[in-house]
């Protein structure tokens, strides 16, 4: 009996501490997905903001900067829903193909990034689905009323003019005459001997894009040998000074580096100035309708979507 009582004792201990686990972790539970915030009534947890927060890789942002995004979400959703916003299958395809395409992807590898991520092929697309829809809505209520006049451009121009200043820039052709790392020092005198002869034909009149051809040990010297536009601090620094102290025309003497000997012609020298209007009319274009659309959304978003709709944030 006394054993049997013992028994007894040990079991309804043993009851007791696990009612209390279990009310504890029932308290725990609760806690975790505890309300903070409802939408028209609609409850926004706090398990439901971690979630938000981890499929959007969003750990870096203020809770409350989260917390406002999930709401913004889902009045966007709410909106769409009520005007009746849906995206096609089509548009989800094309969308999803031109991922893969600008990825170089086909198919298989394309699903086993997104298991990389931890997403399978439906919940990316179900994720397309919504931002394509949030774009047509945008599209809708904001893009449509946003525009730019040339005169807002003209005057963004003159006003930035320090943006769209331009250094003095070199257009160079080359002839590189290796030398092999650790060559002997003969080796090395007769390239710098091949290099100044070739330079005496150059400016004897020779075709200095056939003298590329014939003699140039870089790659593409069959075409011309054309390195491009460079301005400071772009080139090698031995080919930057040998290149900008010439005119146009002028072939450099042999400039020595680790790839050998270079022979550089100056095709075009660019004074520095300003970029002209009509060359950056368009970025500037694109720059303004931007800025102005954020700024049109989110006085959309705080003064129009926000006010048709109960937000209660909760402490």
């Amino acid at each position: 009996m006394i054993r049997g009582r013992a028994m007894f004792r040990r079991r309804g201990r043993f009851v007791a501490v696990a009612l209390l686990v279990l009310s504890v972790g029932a308290v725990r539970a609760e806690v975790k997905n505890r309300i903070i915030a409802t939408v028209d009534g609609e409850p926004i947890t706090a398990l439901e903001l971690r979630r938000y927060v981890k499929d959007r890789n969003a750990q870096a942002v203020s809770e409350q900067d989260s917390l406002q995004a999930l709401i913004t979400d889902k009045l966007l959703e709410r909106e769409i829903k009520t005007l009746g916003i849906a995206a096609h299958d089509d548009e989800i395809d094309r969308y999803v193909q031109e991922i893969q395409t600008r990825n170089g992807m086909d198919d298989e590898h394309f699903k086993q990034a997104l298991a990389a991520q931890g997403l399978t092929l439906e919940v990316y697309r179900a994720r397309v689905k919504s931002e394509i829809e949030k774009a047509q809505l945008v599209n809708r209520e904001i893009r449509s009323r946003v525009n730019i006049s040339p005169e807002e451009i003209k005057r963004y121009y003159d006003a930035h003019q320090t943006d769209y200043e331009t250094d003095e820039r070199v257009r160079v052709r080359e002839i590189l005459f290796a030398v092999d790392a650790g060559a002997e020092a003969a080796d090395v005198d007769r390239t710098r001997a091949k290099a100044e002869e070739v330079r005496k034909m150059a400016q004897g009149g020779a075709d200095f894009a056939g003298l590329m051809k014939q003699f140039s040990d870089a790659p593409g010297a069959d075409k011309g040998g054309d390195l491009g536009t460079f301005g400071h601090g772009q080139m090698e620094r031995a080919l930057e000074e040998a290149a900008f102290r010439l005119k146009k025309g002028e072939i450099s003497e042999p400039v020595r580096t680790d790839a050998g000997f270079h022979l550089l012609r100056v095709e075009e020298r660019i004074s520095s100035g300003h970029k002209p209007f009509d060359d950056v009319k368009d970025d500037i274009r694109e720059r303004l309708y931007n800025d102005a659309l954020e700024e049109r959304f989110q006085n959309w978003i705080s003064h129009d979507l926000r006010e048709r709709h109960r937000i209660e944030v909760l402490d």
